[in-house]
């Protein structure tokens, strides 16, 4: 059996699950989670909502191939969606093998089973996602390595950024083919890529993750759709062939459906499935709410731990590691490091698809941007009132408080377009007042709301995030430090 070596080891970074922002994977075999297209649809940013792009133009022209029956296009675009070895997720044993379209067979029956899909020519079929309910052949794994091929773009994006900050080696090698989502036709190229002992590696960011996608068939007919057939026969009473009463002449006297018979009767397979809930389009519709809500809601890292065999993250050494950096500039890049690590590991489930080192309009470098992909929580409560999709970070390993310069060189990067939330992390405030002074007038002209947080607040964060550890029963997300310095910033004066 192959040891199971990830990538934090492999390139010995230092860092591991908990402060990694991408799924420090097995680089000899697979870890058994799966890119969700419904999770990248209903998150928020820049990243991720060119993801969400990309999917959608797939997903249109091959709607409209279909429903022209234009076999040629069809096979142009399902015959690209090859093996994705590279993401190492999956339920592979042993080595790491892709379990997409591996063969040109696996591609013709695919075809076969979108072209005679019921489903996609009625329209009940709106994005990828609704195939695993209605189309034969599509299942989670398949699902989840569609999703990588169409996306495989933005991955080397994401991939190359990580590289670059963590220091893991690139080689130019070609990507294998990706979606071009503006020219809507499949490309390749050569990048700057790391390679594994198996070859290519792509890096995948927790927060599109999940343990398995969100859609699956069994639970839409069981749940959503065989609901409305049951009542109906329900109506009838015991004129119903699959109707019978129970305890019949006592007061819990009740009639009920035999499921069994009622399934047989209606028929399970996606085809049947399809052609049911025709009669029924609310029961789609109803579907697709909840399932929205469900996925916007990332792994936890007790979850993603579980689920991947890699180590519980401890935040207090995180955060013992920030403070043994000395102020100054010759740790700034130590510095660096260790808070997008702390913040990685503080804000999992909240703040995620984490960009480095990003430049923007070609001349000002933001040290982190997030994407906000929190279902819950007060990131989740930032997205719903003010500009927050994304959300910038600077970082000062300084010895005095910050200035306006360095205020305004977070504030200057906050807009009603890229988010108008964003964090100035430092050493020390001496003068606190002062400094919330500052970012109130930033406020106040428009420039967004700069939270600053130094040394002492990031420990009252990680000592709330302890508590709440040690609570199953205590709210989660809530960073009261964050909220209550928001609420400064808009002159709410705290409660006592």
């Amino acid at each position: 059996m192959t040891q199971v070596q990830r990538v934090s080891g492999y390139f010995s970074l230092g860092v591991e699950q908990g402060g990694l922002d991408f799924v420090d994977v097995d680089v000899n075999g697979d870890v058994p989670v799966y890119i969700d297209p419904t999770a990248i649809r209903v998150q928020a940013g820049d990243w991720v909502e060119a993801c969400a792009h990309g999917l959608y133009t797939f997903f249109d022209e091959l709607l409209g191939a279909i429903r022209a029956d234009d076999l040629p296009k069809i096979r142009s675009l399902i015959y690209p969606l090859s093996e994705p070895n590279e993401t190492h997720l999956g339920v592979s044993k042993g080595l790491a093998r892709g379990r997409s379209l591996g063969s040109q067979k696996k591609a013709d029956q695919l075809v076969a089973a979108l072209r005679r899909s019921r489903a996609i020519k009625s329209g009940l079929i709106e994005d990828l996602e609704d195939t695993v309910l209605f189309v034969d052949g599509v299942g989670r794994d398949i699902l989840s390595d569609i999703t990588t091929c169409i996306i495989r773009a933005h991955l080397i994006e994401y991939t190359v950024n990580q590289c670059r900050f963590h220091g893991i080696p690139l080689e130019n090698q070609i990507s294998g083919l990706f979606w071009d989502s503006e020219q809507r036709v499949w490309r390749d190229d050569y990048f700057d890529l790391p390679r594994g002992p198996r070859g290519l590696l792509l890096l995948v960011p927790k927060a599109i993750v999940r343990l398995h996608p969100t859609y699956e068939k069994g639970q839409f007919y069981r749940g959503y759709l065989r609901p409305f057939f049951e009542g109906i026969e329900l109506s009838k009473g015991v004129s119903s062939e699959f109707v019978r009463l129970v305890r019949a002449g006592k007061k819990n006297a009740r009639l009920k459906v035999n499921m069994g018979q009622l399934d047989e009767n209606l028929g399970t397979t996606k085809a049947k499935i399809a052609e049911n809930a025709e009669s029924f389009p609310q029961a789609m519709k109803k579907y697709r709410q909840m399932k929205a809500v469900e996925a916007q809601v990332p792994l936890s890292l007790e979850a993603l731990a579980t689920q991947t065999g890699t180590p519980e993250p401890s935040l207090r050494e995180l955060y013992e590691e920030i403070l043994a950096i000395q102020p100054g500039k010759a740790g700034a890049t130590a510095y660096h490091r260790a808070v997008a690590a702390f913040l990685t590991a503080l804000f999992t489930g909240s703040l995620g698809n984490q960009r480095l080192e990003v430049t923007l309009h070609g001349l000002k470098r933001i040290d982190i941007t997030y994407d906000n992909v929190a279902g819950d929580g007060l990131f989740r409560w930032f997205g719903l009132h003010h500009a927050a999709a994304s959300v910038p970070v600077e970082c000062k390993n300084y010895f005095n408080d910050p200035a306006n310069p360095e205020l305004d060189q977070i504030a200057m990067r906050l807009s009603p377009a890229r988010g108008e939330i964003g964090f100035l992390v430092c050493r020390t405030v001496s003068n606190k007042q002062r400094l919330l002074d500052r970012c109130r007038s930033a406020a106040v002209d428009n420039h967004g709301y700069v939270i600053a947080l130094d040394d002492v607040d990031l420990l009252s964060l990680l000592e709330e995030f302890e508590a709440a550890e040690a609570d199953a029963s205590a709210p989660r997300r809530r960073y009261t430090v964050i909220r209550s310095r928001f609420d400064e910033l808009q002159g709410i004066t705290p409660e006592r």
